[in-house]
């Protein structure tokens, strides 16, 4: 800042600066900013796995509906819930349960590599990964291959089934949203799906076209 000193006839005698040392607010801005950006990816982020949390599933889940709907696209879904996982953590402890979690939301993520691709911890030991633009066919092969990543993970599960290691059951459906099709509806379809494959025996997948 500078303030002109003038005489009595209006003349311009001096010039007079004020320095005012701004960097510490500067910092303390851009540390708050990073704090508010931080805060807005743990909100989207499961604390324990790292992947997309089920509100960021439901937010994108919403948005990719409406894109699928307005292009007459597929949208998949593929769920998955680990077999017999309340027996693992009461014969191994939380902190193995914990670290189960945490390789299998790794395995998933390395099968769901596309920019849009959502893997998400859908609550418990239950996955989901929304798959847009993404036909029926494609889909059930990424099951297989999501199931496959996590009976490859051979994590030790001695009351997990005759396998002797940690399996999934998943259901897996595409749509194409039209009409009074509902994105909750979908998701429940699937979840349905899931729990069929878990009554018929587990480490399976059962699949939904529409």
């Amino acid at each position: 800042m500078v303030h002109v000193i003038r005489d009595s006839d209006g003349v311009t005698t001096d010039l007079v600066g004020f320095m005012f040392d701004i960097s510490e607010r500067k910092a303390m801005e851009q540390e708050l900013l990073a704090l508010q950006k931080e805060l807005e990816t743990l909100s989207f982020e499961d604390g324990l796995t790292g992947i997309s949390n089920r509100r960021m599933f439901d937010t994108y889940l919403a948005s990719e509906w409406r894109n699928a709907r307005r292009a007459a696209k597929p949208l998949s879904l593929i769920m998955i819930d680990l077999d017999y996982f309340k027996q693992f953590n009461d014969a191994y402890g939380h902190v193995a349960g914990d670290n189960c979690l945490k390789q299998v939301a790794g395995a998933l993520r390395r099968v769901g590599t596309r920019p849009r691709d959502v893997v998400a911890r859908f609550g418990g030991e239950e996955f989901a990964l929304l798959l847009p633009e993404t036909s029926a066919e494609a889909a059930l092969a990424l099951a297989e291959e999501c199931r496959k990543a996590i009976a490859d993970l051979a994590i030790f599960h001695a009351n997990g089934g005759p396998k002797g290691h940690l399996t999934a059951s998943i259901g897996v459906g595409s749509v194409v949203p039209a009409g009074a099709t509902g994105a909750i509806g979908f998701v429940e379809s699937v979840d349905r799906l899931l729990y069929a494959a878990k009554q018929n025996g587990r480490d399976q997948i059962a699949a939904l076209q529409g």
